[in-house]
């Protein structure tokens, strides 16, 4: 039943409002009509499809309300019209270190990345590539690390080789100056020539003499100067 109002009229008794008896009888019709509500039929319900509802349950006539607590990086502010929720960005500062330098970047601030000498940079979507454009050809002074393996294939083009040492056996051809010298102006004085073979035996006091001394005939380019007469080849 809809509540009943009295009808008080305009001004005190001027006979255009309820007498006693229809003012009382609609007081008792409106008490009847809470009595009958029973239980009580007030309710409270969470507005909307999506986020965290507010209301906790109902014991008796008190509506219970759950209460908002802060979380990490929010404070919560209460007035008498309402309450204040601030919230602080996730990621406060970032500290960036390198190999010579560092950078505190505050909340929102941002990072330059460039290429420095032989790198380039680029940024497609959310990668960010690191391209190396530094090659041999480009470095006046490369220089090694450690042991080069050239893993069985040939280095060609060279100028000059300066080593300390030429270590293990040379397959292939050796082509080139010895001490400034083409020895292969040489072979043509040597080729077709034997020797014989050498023996130990000694048949007298000469052979042991013979044996026993080193002749030296000097260097292919700095023979010595005294003539050595063997006799003739026949």
């Amino acid at each position: 039943m809809a509540l009943q109002s009295i009808n008080i009229g305009t001004l005190a008794n001027d006979g255009t409002g309820d007498d006693l008896r229809e003012a009382f009888i609609k007081v008792n019709q409106n008490f009847d009509d809470l009595d009958l509500r029973s239980p009580e039929s007030t309710t409270v319900a969470n507005m909307g499809a999506v986020g965290e509802g507010l209301f906790s349950q109902k014991v008796g006539a008190e509506i219970q309300l759950k209460k908002l607590v802060q979380g990490s990086n929010v404070t919560l502010t209460s007035t008498p019209q309402g309450v204040t929720i601030n919230a602080t960005g996730g990621l406060q500062a970032l500290s960036v270190v390198s190999d010579s330098g560092s950078v505190v970047l505050a909340d929102g601030g941002a990072l330059n990345i460039y290429g420095g000498a032989g790198t380039s940079t680029s940024v497609t979507g959310n990668v960010l590539t690191i391209n190396s454009t530094a090659e041999i050809a480009t470095d006046t002074s490369p220089a090694l690390g450690g042991n080069l393996d050239a893993a069985g294939f040939n280095i060609s083009n060279v100028g000059t080789i300066t080593a300390s040492d030429f270590s293990g056996p040379v397959t292939g051809n050796l082509q080139g100056l010895v001490y400034g010298i083409d020895i292969r102006s040489i072979e043509p004085n040597t080729a077709g020539f034997d020797f014989g073979t050498l023996s130990n035996d000694v048949r007298g006091f000469s052979d042991w003499l013979l044996y026993e001394t080193d002749i030296d005939f000097g260097g292919y380019m700095t023979p010595d100067t005294r003539n050595f007469d063997a006799g003739v080849v026949s």
